[in-house]
């Protein structure tokens, strides 16, 4: 009998001493879930083939289609489409401009102003070609526009037209993308190398890779770097030197269509066959096997929370929420 009451009584000093120890040592807390959220023509979007994504001063988010645009504001969806007055349906650039919002499609110019569009096209506007490719705005609030054949820009009342005159100007007609930089420089990404334009006098870049030359994306870094996504990878210019990055050192896919920063300074490019994170040392690849609707992707673009949305083709628009960056 008192075998059995010592026996209990080691027992329950046992059972209080592993709670106290297991209530004092808190457990790993567990890593966080990927979070994606993915948008189609069923939540609201215009079209599943997205082309543009632009973020505004309020947060709004503004996604080009091949339909029309679509405005994603506090989760909730409204349309703009040639309908409202839109120059024509597919968007292909989205730029927000100080309370203003233009569209570049495959048909024209459009600026709206929350109400009312303003469309502009070659003639008898002085777009030099229709088709818009980039559409951006610098730092003398003058709007420039990425076409087939040369740039235009827009001061608000007079338009200037830039194209290859010989060995100055343009380095090829055909741009696809345009960046200001810090010093409100312009550069252009073409299909046949880049040019640089200080207002004054133009400087033309290169690649000894002729993939690398076809440039369909250009972007800012908050550094100031430039980079360009191209046919043949990943180039990001400091200013001095020139870096690459392709499939061997753990881009997901060589063809970059789409590139931007998140709020911890990592690098996102979207390519023909999925997304790619960078940051700095290692690379993680993103896919429709683990988040996103589809593999290619367009645009990319951070929200004021942080949260990384991604433009596809077929997919509509995915979003990864900021407790995954």
């Amino acid at each position: 009998m008192k075998i059995n009451c010592v026996l209990s009584l080691l027992l329950t000093v046992m059972i209080i001493t592993l709670a106290a120890c297991s209530s004092s040592d808190d457990p790993e807390p567990e890593p966080q879930p990927e979070s994606w959220t993915n948008y189609t023509t069923r939540d609201g979007l215009t079209s599943n083939e997205v082309y543009a994504l632009a973020v505004d001063d309020q947060n709004t988010l503004w996604v080009g289609t091949e339909y029309g645009v679509t405005k994603i504001s506090n989760g909730n969806f409204s349309r703009l489409t040639s309908t409202q007055g839109l120059v024509y349906h597919s968007v292909r650039a989205v730029c927000p401009h100080g309370g203003d919002l233009w569209f570049g499609t495959s048909l024209g110019a459009s600026k709206y102003d929350g109400s009312v569009f303003n469309n502009y096209t070659a003639s008898p506007n002085g777009l030099i070609n229709n088709v818009i490719r980039d559409v951006v705005s610098d730092h003398n609030g003058h709007v420039w526009f990425a076409t087939p054949e040369g740039v235009s820009e827009f001061t608000g009342d007079d338009w200037f037209t830039y194209k290859k005159e010989g060995n100055t100007g343009l380095v090829y007609n055909n741009v696809r993308s345009i960046s200001v930089d810090g010093d409100n420089n312009k550069w252009f990404g073409t299909e046949f190398g880049i040019s640089k334009f200080n207002g004054e006098s133009w400087t033309t870049f290169l690649s000894e890779f002729p993939l690398a030359d076809y440039i369909f994306c250009t972007y800012i870094d908050s550094e100031g770097n430039i980079w360009f996504g191209s046919l043949g990878g990943v180039a990001v210019y400091n200013g001095a030197d020139w870096t690459s990055y392709t499939q061997e050192n753990g881009l997901v896919y060589n063809e970059v269509h789409a590139i931007a920063e998140d709020k911890n300074g990592n690098m996102w490019f979207g390519t023909l066959y999925g997304v790619s994170h960078f940051d700095g040392a290692s690379w993680t690849d993103y896919t429709r096997e683990n988040g996103l609707s589809e593999n290619y992707v367009t645009s990319i673009v951070s929200d004021h929370q942080g949260n990384m949305w991604f433009g596809t083709i077929g997919g509509g628009v995915c979003k990864l929420s900021v407790n995954k960056l």
